[in-house]
């Protein structure tokens, strides 16, 4: 095994390839970019309205243009958001941009843009959101779409994939761990994370995912009875997030949780 072969994995499975000219979503364009600093790069946030927020996050090698619509079909609804580009990803810094960076830029991003309700993420960052919220990010309600079921070993399964030895693998991961911090722990049950949780959470996820079978989502609504599971049919892993029904979906989601927190919040004070 040489360094050099372990160094081109850990780029293959860490760094994500950026595109030449960054994207940005359609609502945010005449809306005013916040840099808040991260342990992993200085990233590019914005924000629409005022008062508690919903969090938009992501998936790998993608960016904020992902919630055109969610960003439209919550701001035509009265609710303020939060959005922007995890590290090494569209207009953010960084070199990395896995999970771990994922939750570490989620808290910053919500104590300087805050205050935060609701999150919603996409694929690796539904894995994300989840620990942000795990590791103390507050928040009433959680939705993931289309979320990697289990987690697990990210390096492992990539190296199978595509024919990598496991001794690549791990020294790829050793790399990784060096620079996020070994105290980190760097594969995780999602199902155990879920089920800690004091948020209601939904996931999403279409019958017709061609990168992240729904059977994975199903298998964590067994495992976890308390979540909800929106199912939609016709859409690839990327365009569910941007589905009308899986948006509709979700901010219906929101609103049915905000009115339900707010009936409690009144009879715990007696109202």
């Amino acid at each position: 095994m040489t360094d050099e072969a372990a160094e081109a994995f850990f780029r293959t499975v860490a760094a994500p390839r950026r595109r030449d000219q960054p994207r940005l979503a359609e609502p945010l364009h005449d809306v005013a970019v916040h840099r808040v600093s991260t342990p992993y790069g200085t990233v590019a946030a914005w924000r629409l309205g005022r008062g508690p927020a919903t969090l938009l996050v992501h998936g790998w090698e993608d960016d904020n243009s992902l919630w055109t619509e969610m960003i439209a079909a919550l701001v035509g609804r009265g609710h303020a958001v939060v959005v922007f580009d995890l590290p090494a990803h569209g207009f953010s810094g960084g070199e990395t941009g896995l999970g771990f960076e994922a939750a570490d830029a989620a808290r910053a991003v919500s104590a300087a843009l805050g205050p935060i309700e609701a999150i919603v993420a996409h694929s690796m960052s539904g894995g994300a959101a989840a620990l942000a919220v795990d590791e103390g990010l507050p928040v009433r309600c959680c939705v993931l779409i289309a979320p990697p079921a289990g987690g697990g070993d990210r390096w492992r399964r990539i190296a199978m994939r595509t024919g990598v030895a496991e001794d690549v693998a791990d020294r790829a991961r050793a790399m990784y761990e060096s620079r996020v911090g070994v105290e980190r722990v760097t594969s995780y049950d999602l199902g155990q994370v879920l089920a800690r949780l004091d948020a209601d959470v939904m996931i999403v996820h279409s019958e017709d995912d061609e990168h992240m079978p729904v059977r994975g989502s199903q298998e964590l609504l067994a495992q976890c009875p308390n979540l909800q599971l929106l199912l939609v049919s016709g859409h690839t892993h990327r365009r569910t997030a941007r589905a009308a029904e899986a948006t509709a979906g979700i901010v219906d989601f929101i609103e049915r949780t905000g009115a339900m927190h707010a009936k409690e919040t009144g009879k715990a004070r007696g109202g």
